[in-house]
């Protein structure tokens, strides 16, 4: 009797979906990379470009300023 009552066999899953999920998978890895690479180079930006133009290498001693005299 144990033939008559049988469980019904998973079939495998086809290898394309999964080559497909993959691709998929990898290609929101790689955007959710360049947005948090996006992100961190605004922040540096904001914390570092002010200080850079300050001290400019046009300037003698950065930290007195320019010291130039008009006429």
């Amino acid at each position: 009797m144990g033939g008559l009552i049988k469980t019904p066999s998973v079939p495998a899953p086809d290898p394309e979906i999964a080559e497909v999920q993959a691709r998929q998978e990898a290609r929101v890895d790689e955007q959710e990379r360049t947005k948090m690479a996006q992100i961190s180079a605004r922040r540096r930006a904001r914390q570092i470009g002010g200080r850079r133009l300050l001290l400019s290498s046009t300037r003698e001693d950065a930290e007195k300023g320019i010291q130039e005299t008009l006429g």
